[in-house]
């Protein structure tokens, strides 16, 4: 039987407050933590390996240093599988990683062999969540993969003249130049044309052929 194709559907988050890191006997590790997606404030799990979790803890500066010196401890003496370690408890605030864009997608896992479970029971076992889900359970919990991280590209305009856009949609405009420098960066990331475009939510020919002409009428 041939592989089942996948293609991920990339998705790009610029704030990440991490509250737990879960250990397990592989070579991943999964974060639980807060994230804006669709402008509101959810919690997701993320799953990412050692070497990309080590990149997080660079980036969140001090924080992530401290962090860093914490999680050797833990590991250099024997520990169980899994090992939850909670950052918001030990540190009484999350690790924070602002300042970069963060491209996730929804791993390939979650699209078949799932078991049917209660939705109405609340306190799922530990095995259970990191285990089989089922598409219900894909709705109640956000489940991505880390694919890179890197520093945000910050478009910081001038506008380019006061009648090139009414007042009503300056702010939109400015969004939309935004969301091209974030097309941008991900070419400049490796990404290709089509995943940039979907990394910065680009993907319809018209937004982002507004954003292109927004991003030139502001410099």
């Amino acid at each position: 039987m041939d592989a089942q194709e996948y293609t991920p559907h990339y998705v790009q988050i610029n704030e990440l407050y991490i509250d737990t890191v879960v250990i397990d006997d592989t070579e991943f590790i999964t974060l639980w933590c807060f994230t804006v997606l669709d402008d509101e404030y959810k919690f997701v799990y993320l799953g990412c390996d050692f070497c990309q979790f080590n990149q997080i803890l660079i980036a969140a500066g001090e924080k992530g240093k401290e962090m860093a010196l914490h999680l050797a401890d833990i590991l250099d003496k024997p520990y169980e599988t899994p090992t939850l370690i909670p950052i918001k408890e030990q540190f009484d605030e999350y690790l924070e990683l602002t300042g970069h864009d963060i491209i996730v997608y929804e791993p390939l896992a979650l699209e078949d062999g799932f078991e049917e479970y209660d939705e109405e029971d609340e306190d799922l076992p530990l095995e259970q969540l990191f285990g089989g889900r089922s598409n219900k359970t894909r709705q109640k919990y956000l489940i991505y993969q880390l694919d890179k991280l890197y520093p945000s590209k910050v478009f910081e305009p001038e506008k380019n003249g006061q009648d090139d856009l009414t007042e009503c949609f300056e702010d939109d405009s400015l969004e939309l130049a935004q969301l091209y420098y974030d097309y941008l960066n991900a070419v400049e990331n490796g990404y290709s044309e089509g995943e940039a475009r979907q990394v910065a939510g680009l993907e319809r020919e018209l937004f982002f052929r507004m954003a292109r002409k927004a991003s030139d009428i502001w410099k």
